[in-house]
């Protein structure tokens, strides 16, 4: 028996499961001891992130207006300042559908998880971690990539971006 072609995910289903899974994924990460310890003080006892979901073609403009390259990349992450941290706003995570939907496939798993890795990854550029530094904080950021995202099914474990894709700049 043949399988039914799958539909064509769209950006809005893309972008209505990251603003659900987002929220998880900030509560999961801010429970963290190690993510506390990076935390500015913060009068509010909520934090606020808000997400976008672009095409291939912006996300191009954007990494190549912030990060100086001129492909699309899977998600970007933009802090906001202390006044705001202090007040729960974190920043704004920007994520790449199509870029989210082909590295799915390339790996071999739903998107959902892809998009789920991306949050985490982007969550924590947005808690003061950075693959980028060095080293040493590539790893950390690697160690805590797995740590949030192994909290799915209580004992699942998924590779986080760094640990399968990256190769941090030293």
């Amino acid at each position: 028996m043949e399988s039914m072609p799958q539909k064509p995910v769209t950006q809005r289903e893309i972008e209505k499961y990251a603003v659900s899974a987002v929220k998880k994924w900030l509560k999961k990460a801010m429970v963290l001891p190690e993510v506390k310890k990076r935390m500015i003080e913060n009068e509010s006892s909520s934090y606020q992130v808000d997400i976008s979901v672009c095409n291939a073609a912006r996300m191009a403009e954007l990494n190549a207006a912030f990060r100086k390259k001129p492909d699309p990349t899977d998600i970007l992450s933009f802090p906001t300042d202390e006044f705001f941290q202090r007040q729960g706003v974190l920043g704004d995570l920007v994520l790449c559908g199509p870029v989210a939907i082909r590295q799915a496939k390339e790996l071999g798993h739903p998107w959902k998880a892809e998009v789920d890795v991306l949050l985490v990854h982007g969550i924590l550029h947005l808690l003061s971690y950075d693959h980028e530094v060095s080293e040493k904080e590539a790893k950390e950021m690697s160690r805590m990539e797995k740590k949030i995202l192994g909290t799915i099914g209580g004992k699942k474990r998924r590779d986080g971006l760094i640990g399968r894709s990256r190769t941090p700049v030293s």
